[in-house]
């Protein structure tokens, strides 16, 4: 897996990472997306590969501007390597190779792994909240903001965000917003050997790729 994400830091030192690819083997096809709560622990180690992310985004998204320059290779995170899991098919032992990218989106994107202490920068009017559905297409979108999303202060930003998204592309979701099990990668990870509902999740999605 190699890591490629938008990055900023604010002259009060505030770093945020906004849209991530997450690159296995060497094509530009996009797999999917994952929308998540907010960055964690990567971090920027390097300038990244500059013409592999203009390929990606000018075969998928063809009319969106991105500038170059605001972008750098990252470090990968936990979280990352579960996701990898969730789109591969590990967690119901149906492992296949990645080859293309899944888009990595976050309710807000203030970079800090603490989650509570991420919270209390959260801004429902910050800049660098999501506002990205375009970028979904017509791939599959896995949904993991948890709690925080489904219930707590992110709610406002998740609902919104699930509204847009064409439920017919990942037939795993309810059409109300409540009745569906938003599951972060880390508790996914933790609960799949014990939870009926993780492993049926998993399934669900994993088929939905295919």
């Amino acid at each position: 897996m190699r890591v490629y994400a938008e990055y900023f830091k604010e002259s009060d030192g505030k770093e945020y990472r906004k849209k991530t690819l997450l690159h296995f083997g060497n094509s530009t096809e996009l797999i999917g997306s994952a929308v998540l709560i907010n960055p964690g622990s990567a971090k920027p180690i390097g300038e990244p590969d500059s013409e592999f992310i203009k390929s990606f985004y000018g075969v998928n998204h063809p009319t969106s501007k991105i500038d170059i320059d605001n972008w750098k290779t990252f470090s990968k995170d936990p979280t990352m390597d579960q996701l990898e899991k969730i789109f591969n098919g590990w967690y119901i032992s149906e492992k296949k190779e990645l080859n293309g990218v899944i888009q990595l989106f976050n309710c807000f994107y203030f970079r800090n792994k603490n989650l509570d202490e991420a919270i209390k920068n959260f801004n429902v009017e910050s800049i660098y909240n999501f506002n990205e559905s375009q970028f979904f297409l017509d791939k599959p979108v896995y949904f993991g903001w948890g709690g925080t999303g489904k219930y707590g202060n992110l709610k406002s930003i998740a609902t919104e965000i699930f509204s847009k998204y064409n439920l017919l592309n990942s037939p795993i979701y309810d059409s109300k917003f409540l009745n569906n099990c938003f599951y972060h990668p880390g508790y996914v990870n933790r609960s799949y050997k014990l939870n009926t509902k993780t492993k049926e999740l998993m399934k669900g999605f994993f088929n939905s790729l295919s």
